[in-house]
């Protein structure tokens, strides 16, 4: 599960380690130390004319008959899933960022807050998928995004059992690309050997929120 992650503010970072030549000069890039769902955060798709494009876009897909926002898509099946099935065909998009967060429970009301890094990769790439999504509040149609999850690799099974799915940089190209078949065989569970794990700053406030989400 993906429910919180940090990213810097370095938007020249960004844009080199995710080859973006325009669209940064408008872009509100605030640093984000404890980022969570239903807020706006720059993401990485392929446009019209094929180029790589940044944008901000709103995290997790309020449903009307939902009362708890969709943030994460699962890896698994997700060429069949109903609702996600057209955003991974036509909707793939990568989010950046520096840092993602697990909590482990060791007993009721006792969680502990971990941050996973990839070794030598700040920003490193989420696979996501986004599609235009009507805000129900305000009632515009907005570019939203969902972070793709898998099974956990050796250091993430004993903290939690969903883990973010990351894309590895040499595969960036072939996943944003336009494909007749989507690339599933890129939703690969990335080695422990390239993470390192510790204990993260507390926030006791989030983490009680923790459970609150559903993902489908």
């Amino acid at each position: 599960m993906c429910g919180r992650y940090r990213r810097s503010s370095d938007k020249q970072r960004i844009a080199e380690a995710f080859r973006i030549r325009d669209g940064l000069e408008d872009l509100a890039c605030d640093e984000g130390d404890d980022l969570s769902p239903q807020s706006l955060q720059p993401v990485i798709f392929t446009n019209d004319a094929g180029e790589r494009q940044i944008e901000l876009m709103r995290w997790a897909f309020k449903l009307p008959d939902r009362s708890r926002p969709l943030f994460n898509a699962r890896s698994e099946g997700i060429e069949q899933a109903g609702f996600w099935k057209d955003a991974f065909s036509s909707g793939r998009c990568i989010v950046p960022g520096d840092a993602v967060y697990e909590w482990q429970t060791l007993a009721k009301n006792r969680k502990v807050k971990y941050e996973f890094r990839i070794v030598g990769q700040q920003p490193f790439g989420m696979a996501g998928v986004w599609k235009l999504w009507k805000n129900h509040k305000t009632g515009a149609w907005e570019p939203t995004f969902a972070i793709l999850t898998g099974e956990p690799n050796e250091l993430m099974a004993p903290i939690h059992n969903r883990m973010t799915t990351f894309i590895e940089p040499r595969d960036y190209d072939e996943y944003l690309a336009p494909a007749e078949r989507p690339p599933l065989h890129l939703l690969r569970i990335l080695p422990a050997a390239k993470m390192k794990v510790s204990p993260a700053k507390p926030t006791p406030v989030l983490d009680q929120q923790v459970g609150l989400f559903d993902s489908l």
